[in-house]
């Protein structure tokens, strides 16, 4: 690995850009280009159900109309089959990850007795004891099974996030998780891993919904041993109510907001400023002002709020400095 800096934008196309996806594209955007570093864009496409192609050429259109332009061809998830199955197998033969005969009958006897005693419930583990001709046996009368992470039950795992400081959990509210199941198929925290360290990712910039991911994804990257990004959690943006923005407080989508004749520099300026504190009183900033003075360390940890009067105004200062020609191309 060298010294670039190299950040990512992973959203999957199961519908248009949400402004929460928006901003995190922003923020990776905004990080990398001040450092002199590489914006590579990933689409997360594994739910065969739910993805569609049309939602990725929708995603990247609205990347574009923003000026966040990526480094590099796409990298599709999908296509990458091969690569997570080859990281399982070193895992097997390193006796870093075991395969799981338990059934869902048993995972739901242990989980309701844990809940019965008041306790933690993590998987027991006892798949890892089986014996090589235990093993054998259940594969030889094809039996069903998941392949688990082996992780210490003792100790913790703890990282330094870039925004809210030391993070640290019991290994044993981690457990043995699945990493692939028992179709076949590699699971997100496992993919993600793989990925990330193949695209020599530095820093996963995102939001704080996946702080509890992150653990469980340094444990697959210490069993690989592979070096670990530096990890930056944003904070969520809250509704005008109060509530976690979502489609039923308005409308979300950057394609939406496009269509209503908003201005990209003006969504991009108030992306820019919900969890994110310039230092001073300036609130009007252009894309490449924003590139300048743009630092993980003045991300806050408090929910940002979408305030629509203070958009509304925003806009129209940009407006007002954008000439008719302009508008016109807009």
């Amino acid at each position: 690995m060298n010294n670039t800096i190299r950040v990512r934008f992973a959203p999957s196309p199961t519908g248009e850009l949400h402004l929460g996806g928006a901003r995190t594209a922003l923020f990776n955007y905004l990080f990398a280009k001040q450092n002199g570093g590489k914006f590579c864009l990933r689409i997360e496409d594994t739910d065969k159900a739910r993805s569609k192609d049309k939602y990725v050429d929708q995603i990247c259109d609205s990347l574009r109309w923003m000026g966040l332009h990526w480094d590099g061809p796409l990298m599709f998830q999908s296509r990458r089959k091969e690569e997570y199955r080859t990281a399982v197998k070193q895992l097997l033969n390193e006796e870093r990850a075991y395969r799981c005969f338990c059934s869902t009958e048993e995972l739901a006897e242990e989980r309701t007795n844990a809940e019965k005693e008041g306790s933690f419930y993590g998987y027991s583990g006892k798949c890892s004891q089986l014996s090589d001709s235990e093993i054998k046996g259940k594969l030889n009368s094809a039996e069903p099974f998941c392949i688990r992470l082996k992780v210490s039950n003792s100790g913790n795992t703890s990282f330094v996030d870039e925004v809210y400081g030391t993070i640290e959990v019991d290994n044993k509210e981690i457990d043995d998780f699945i990493i692939q199941r028992t179709d076949g198929s590699a699971t997100y925290n496992f993919v993600v891993v793989i990925d990330d360290s193949d695209m020599d990712i530095t820093h996963v910039i995102r939001g704080e919904d996946h702080l509890t991911n992150t653990l469980k994804q340094i444990a697959v990257y210490e069993a690989l041993s592979r070096n670990i990004p530096k990890f930056a959690h944003l904070p969520m943006i809250l509704s005008s109510e109060g509530k976690r923005l979502s489609k039923r407080h308005g409308a979300v989508g950057v394609q939406t907001y496009r269509e209503k004749g908003y201005l990209p520099e003006a969504l991009v300026n108030f992306l820019a400023l919900l969890g994110w504190n310039p230092g001073d009183e300036q609130e009007i900033f252009s894309l490449e002002e924003l590139v300048q003075e743009f630092s993980l360390s003045r991300i806050v940890k408090k929910a940002a709020v979408f305030d629509d009067q203070k958009f509304e105004w925003m806009s129209g200062q940009h407006l007002m400095k954008t000439s008719a020609n302009d508008l016109l191309k807009t």
